[in-house]
């Protein structure tokens, strides 16, 4: 009854705006999947879950911003006291300038905030990113550099609060074989609200007569702070005109020998809080295939090998640990995916395009910490519309 009255709702919203000025790009998207360790945990729980995603774009007639809204739903069978929504406003913008307009400037903002029921209300936030990328056209590359900030602001979990900056460059060089090579160096910055409190007494001495004891106490505070940076390095190679190929090489390197922050052991639909990126170094080899297919149909497949050295998280080595006896935990993660797609074009004044997918992913998490070891698959499917 819950999902019936969220699409209604959407629906009515759609409805609204498609009345309005023909610059509006209107998307309804429902998709379910069937997870069968819904918190990726060493005692799996399956569920059932539903995620229902509309947006709406507006662009003004010969403009080069955009505004936009994106609504996502996501609804359980049965631990439905976890569903929450998310809700993203938008703008950006891009300017073209230098010889016949080769360069091209990117400005952007996005405000998030998720809601959650009152159970778990703690993970609750709110958003603020902004970004800024310049791309150079230089005849034999194209060279992309750029800066994003991000503030974020847990209402329940004040200490957790946290400011993120990354900056980057990028270069992309195409050759005529139809190979592309692309390098990007990323260096990222992050600041947590809590603040460390050091105590420290100091001084006493001996007076005329009595003894006389003086001291001083002194407070120190330190804000948690993480650094990183991060390289990579991706080949791309077109085997047919409508099959292409890639493998990635991403290596992410902690600039920060000993951090305060914990993620949290249970998975709540938030990759952050389960797991920091800025918690730990990684390694990663990834691979994906891409075939375009007659009859507006795509294909994707791939598959990644992930390894994560922790900075300061302590492997816990059996459920009854509770000292973390297997040292500094490491991981090895293992993943494949499958997408299909199918669009179908209508071209009708209430409809433009029907899009429909079906994906298959799988994990595989080995650990050392008992609390990591994991298997997660998903099967599931979904619908979109295009007004």
């Amino acid at each position: 009854m819950k999902t019936f009255k969220y699409i209604l709702t959407i629906g009515f919203i759609l409805s609204c705006a498609n009345q309005m000025q023909a610059q509006f790009t209107k998307n309804l998207e429902i998709s379910s999947y069937y997870d069968d360790n819904l918190f990726r945990s060493p005692t799996p729980t399956q569920d059932l879950l539903t995620n229902i995603e509309m947006s709406l774009n507006y662009r003004p007639d010969d403009s080069n911003m955009n505004l936009h809204y994106r609504g996502s739903f996501l609804l359980y069978r049965d631990t439905y006291d976890r569903n929450f929504s998310l809700h993203e406003f938008g703008l950006n913008y891009n300017y073209s300038f230098g010889n016949e307009d080769r360069h091209t400037l990117y400005l952007g903002s996005d405000g998030t905030m998720r809601l959650n029921g009152e159970d778990y209300n703690y993970y609750d936030y709110t958003q603020i990113y902004l970004y800024s990328n310049i791309r150079f056209d230089l005849d034999f590359l194209f060279v992309k550099a750029g800066y994003n900030f991000r503030y974020r602001n847990y209402s329940n979990l004040p200490d957790l609060n946290n400011f993120r900056h990354f900056v980057f460059l990028q270069a992309n060089k195409s050759f005529a074989s139809r190979t592309t090579i692309i390098f990007e160096a990323d260096f990222g910055y992050k600041s947590f609200a809590g603040e460390n409190t050091y105590t420290t007494s100091l001084g006493s001495g001996r007076g005329r007569g009595n003894m006389v004891e003086e001291s001083q106490i002194i407070t120190m505070t330190e804000i948690p702070s993480l650094q990183q940076a991060i390289v990579l390095t991706r080949l791309a190679q077109s085997l047919h005109e409508n099959l292409g190929i890639f493998i990635q090489y991403r290596r992410q390197i902690s600039l920060t020998d000993q951090i305060k922050y914990i993620n949290t052991d249970s998975y709540y639909q938030d990759e952050e809080l389960f797991d920091d990126p800025f918690s730990f170094e990684s390694s990663s080899v990834s691979s994906g295939l891409t075939w375009i297919l007659p009859w507006s149909m795509k294909v994707q497949i791939g598959g990644s090998l992930f390894s994560k050295n922790y900075i300061s998280e302590q492997a816990y080595t059996t459920a009854d640990d509770t000292v973390g006896l297997g040292g500094t935990r490491v991981d090895d993660q293992k993943s494949i995916y499958f997408n299909f797609y199918k669009s179908f074009y209508i071209n009708k004044s209430w409809l433009n395009l029907l899009k429909v997918n079906f994906y298959y992913g799988y994990i595989e998490n080995d650990s050392n910490s008992y609390w990591y070891k994991y298997k997660n698959a998903i099967l599931g499917g979904g619908i979109q519309w295009t007004f």
